[in-house]
């Protein structure tokens, strides 16, 4: 984005909203502050609006890639103003990676903002990886939160730690310490207290979580174990399996995926639904998208 050359320049509550060249879809350059300097991204359809609002959170330590910027871009050719902040310490944004700490705060900021630049109060979060939990955080006693489509991320930070060091993913293991700041022996508290595990309750909007049983990063014990963290919260959840393809598993769940326990199609996506991809590493595929379109559908429908 750096060598665009910026159209207009505006500031509304406290926001610094600068228009970017483009020629199909309006795109904004946002800065904001929490306690850093913030940064986003905001796509959106030509036109009044308001446009149903959707905000996507991106993986990795290093800001959105060409993939989500891709998303962003596609969801605001289909109608909905989709604001992708970059999250603290990475991308143009200052500050320190936390690790789903004060980045949820953050992220829930930008939504709240979003009826400034033409989007609606109600939305849906949509997370990535790290930024799943990200995401799910930023829902977090949100009354106008519709939906979180949580992608490939974990759960429990401690149980990822464990499994990292169990695979000999010894790089991995000590990039995560070091961010986090201690081992999970050292801190217990440090993983507990950023762990969906421990809060996923809070939060009141249907989830839609999207596993790969062959995740080197998360295993689908995690889900299993958030999807009964709901239950006992008051929530049902439909579990379902399917092919990367989007087709209904038919085959026998073994192993770590076992955990599943009986499965079927998918339902009414106002439940939460934990679906389970048995045969996916830690990536996604064309199937997974329509289902997250599918579900942004339901959720955001006027």
């Amino acid at each position: 984005m750096g060598s665009l050359v910026l159209l207009q320049t505006r500031s509304s509550n406290n926001w610094k909203i600068q228009q970017l060249p483009d020629r199909s879809i309006v795109r904004l350059a946002v800065q904001f502050k929490s306690d850093v300097p913030l940064f986003a991204e905001i796509c959106k359809p030509k036109g009044r609006g308001p446009f149903p609002s959707l905000v996507l959170v991106h993986g990795g330590f290093v800001g959105p890639n060409e993939s989500t910027q891709a998303l962003c871009r596609t969801w605001a050719q289909a109608g909905y103003l989709v604001a992708l902040p970059h999250l603290r310490g990475q991308g143009r944004s200052q500050g320190q990676i936390e690790v789903c700490g004060k980045e949820g705060s953050d992220v829930r900021q930008l939504a709240d903002g979003l009826p400034q630049v033409g989007g609606t109060a109600q939305r849906a979060y949509v997370g990535i990886s790290l930024g799943a939990c990200v995401a799910l955080s930023a829902a977090r006693n949100d009354p106008q939160a519709k939906g979180v489509a949580f992608l490939l991320g974990a759960t429990d930070f401690a149980a990822m730690m464990e499994r990292l060091e169990r695979y000999g993913r010894t790089e991995a293991y000590n990039r995560w310490q070091e961010l986090i700041g201690a081992s999970p022996q050292a801190c217990p508290a440090c993983y507990r207290q950023r762990s969906p595990l421990t809060w996923a309750h809070e939060v009141t909007a249907p989830l839609l979580l999207i596993a790969a049983g062959n995740d080197p990063i998360v295993s689908p014990l995690q889900y299993c174990a958030l999807a009964k963290a709901r239950e006992t919260s008051g929530r049902s959840v439909r579990r379902v399996a399917l092919t990367r393809e989007g087709q209904l598993w038919t085959a026998p769940l073994i192993k770590e995926r076992a955990c599943l326990g009986r499965f079927a199609g998918l339902g009414q996506l106002t439940q939460d639904h934990l679906v389970l991809y048995p045969d996916l590493e830690h990536t996604t595929t064309p199937a997974i998208w329509q289902l997250v379109n599918q579900a942004l559908a339901h959720w955001l429908k006027p």
